[in-house]
């Protein structure tokens, strides 16, 4: 997902890792600079989930609206 304040973005990804681990991203930054990011292992996907909303909430109490987008997701089976 994605959320947009002008020149501001926070791009946030649930996936789950090499070792099953669900992992929430954040990446977030401006035009202007390089921006930086953070990863969030959670128990569950329904945590993951949890702290989506969490952000969502936090987003728009500063101002940011959600864009909406396509990604595509790759299809590759670990198991």
């Amino acid at each position: 997902m994605r959320w947009q304040k002008n020149h501001d973005y926070l791009v946030v990804r649930i996936y789950r890792d090499l070792v099953g681990d669900w992992v929430v991203t954040q990446c977030w930054g401006n035009r202007l600079d390089t921006g930086a990011y953070s990863h969030t292992l959670v128990e569950s996907y329904s945590d993951a989930l949890e702290l989506l909303r969490e952000i969502g909430r936090e987003q728009r109490q500063l101002g940011f609206r959600r864009k909406q987008g396509r990604e595509e997701q790759l299809g590759f089976d670990f198991s």
